[in-house]
């Protein structure tokens, strides 16, 4: 490069350096201006906003996160709230499922060469033929076969030579001989007729027709004609397809509804009308990656309706029984760990209730514990409610100032006077994730003086949320007092909502608890 290139290029580079600087500093003061302000406004703002102070006394169960909750009129139809009285019902008869229609392994036979021998003929040359037992399926020319002949017609000769006259003993001796003789050609596979035609015959045959031993299908042949064969080998496999097995999976969490014996109804979309059968063999073992058990059904199979490999629809008949206490089973939270409903106590207020279900049909839970007949649950809009609820704390950060009320409001201890009122806010406001961060807390008794002689401890809690993979996060610091507030600090250990708990102790008694919420950045 010459030398005017060169300060050219120089020149060029430090003009982009320069503005590079310039954009920098820029953006530096916009961010400055933004913020500040909001820095020394926003944390009062935002624990009034968010804020729940409690009055002193134990904490209630359900206080916590997912406790009982007020929502108006608005925010039920906002999200669509509805609800269903819990009442008894009788559960649906049925367990639905689709099944695989299979060969029965007990119903299958295989033909197989009683000699070795070349294939000659064969009477079926192809797979899905029909066959009656005792029909001709293959020719097989042995040469053991034609000895074996031979010898039986030159002992049936040699008795008759013998006649009548012969010494007792060579007349024996011939008798053993044709009897031995004709053992073997039955062990062989021949027939009685088979037998009787070599007898009569001037030249014994050297084939044997090898028949089905069953009637049935074939579904499969293994040989061709003029293969040769070895004795035992396989020519043919045979199923009677008037009984079928169908092969459905069933959850784990139907299975304790499935039993052997029990009655099942069979249909098929091609096909008008029903095939009934039994459950037949359950699994001992479960498919790991479907969470499923393979169910084996027998079914009666007239007119072969049904053929392997074909798709249909099981139903396995359940009992009945005695109505029971039931809810759909749209209302029912299941967390992991438990199960959960939201019910409906009226002027707009829901508890969340642990309940004991059994195991489900199309539409209900039977509920062993848990609920009462004639309480109201919701059944549309609990997963929003509980999620938020989990997310937040409370209902303020979705629905605008929706409260969080205990069944049995905790109350100030004697001689502690009026309520405390608790004032907390975070610097910097929203806090960064994996950052540290410092919080102040005031407290003031009802004239407004400050108390500095309390115990304070402030936790942050991020909920558990399985479906992320996500455990339960918790952080806790004890503030102490500088003389005007208490101030600690603490890492917010991740971006997102997170629920604030300040719990204020006074002579080792709780005073007061108050409740917000902050959304780290």
């Amino acid at each position: 490069m010459s030398f005017p290139n060169r300060r050219v290029a120089a020149a060029a580079l430090l003009l982009l350096i320069a503005a590079a600087l310039g954009y920098g500093a820029v953006m530096w003061m916009r961010s400055r201006r933004a913020s500040g302000p909001e820095t020394a406004a926003a944390p009062a703002a935002s624990a009034q906003a968010g804020s729940h102070p409690e009055p002193a006394g134990e904490p209630s169960s359900t206080s916590e996160p997912g406790g009982t909750l007020e929502l108006s009129d608005a925010e039920q139809r906002a999200i669509g709230v509805e609800t269903s009285e819990v009442r008894r019902r009788t559960m649906a008869g049925g367990l639905l499922t689709v099944g695989r229609v299979e060969e029965a392994e007990t119903q299958l036979a295989t033909i197989s060469a009683r000699v070795g021998g070349r294939i000659d003929k064969l009477f079926l040359d192809f797979t899905g033929q029909s066959v009656s037992r005792g029909q001709p399926m293959a020719l097989i020319y042995s040469p053991e076969v034609a000895s074996a002949a031979e010898e039986y017609k030159l002992a049936l000769e040699s008795l008759q030579r013998h006649g009548s006259q012969a010494r007792p003993d060579a007349l024996a001796q011939a008798n053993d001989l044709v009897t031995a003789s004709r053992r073997r050609l039955e062990l062989w596979g021949l027939s009685a007729q088979q037998i009787q035609e070599i007898a009569r015959a001037d030249d014994p045959p050297a084939q044997v027709t090898i028949s089905s031993t069953v009637s049935g299908t074939v579904m499969e042949r293994k040989v061709t004609q003029g293969q040769y064969v070895k004795e035992g080998d396989a020519l043919y496999t045979v199923a009677d397809l008037s009984t079928v097995w169908v092969k459905a999976d069933v959850y784990e969490s139907d299975l304790a509804r499935v039993r052997t014996g029990q009655p099942v109804e069979i249909t098929v979309e091609s096909q008008p009308g029903k095939l009934r059968g039994r459950v037949d063999f359950i699994e001992p073992t479960l498919n790991p990656q479907t969470r499923t058990v393979a169910v084996r059904m027998q079914v009666a199979n007239p007119g072969l309706r049904l053929r392997p490999g074909m798709f249909v629809h099981a139903t396995l008949a359940l009992s009945a029984g005695q109505e029971v206490l039931a809810v759909p089973r749209s209302a029912v939270l299941d967390t992991g760990a438990r199960k959960l409903v939201y019910v409906a106590r009226g002027n707009g207020v829901f508890e969340p209730r642990q309940v004991e279900v059994g195991a489900a049909d199309e539409e209900f839970y039977p509920v062993l514990s848990g609920i009462k007949e004639g309480e109201r649950v919701v059944t549309h809009g609990s997963f929003l409610i509980d999620s938020q609820t989990r997310l937040t704390g409370g209902m303020a950060g979705m629905f605008g100032g929706s409260k969080e009320f205990s069944a049995n409001p905790p109350q100030a201890p004697s001689g502690t006077g009026a309520v405390l009122q608790v004032v907390f806010r975070s610097v910097p406001d929203p806090p960064t994730g994996g950052a540290e961060t410092a919080f102040h807390v005031s407290v003031t008794d009802s004239s407004g003086k400050a108390v500095g002689d309390a115990r304070l401890k402030v936790t942050l809690l991020m909920p558990a949320m399985p479906a992320m993979g996500m455990a339960e996060m918790r952080q806790s610091a004890e503030p102490k007092w500088d003389g005007t507030q208490y101030s600690g600090s603490m890492t917010v250990p991740t971006a997102g909502s997170w629920s604030v708990t300040v719990e204020v102790d006074r002579n080792g008694q709780r005073v007061a608890v108050y409740r917000t919420n902050l959304r780290a950045k």
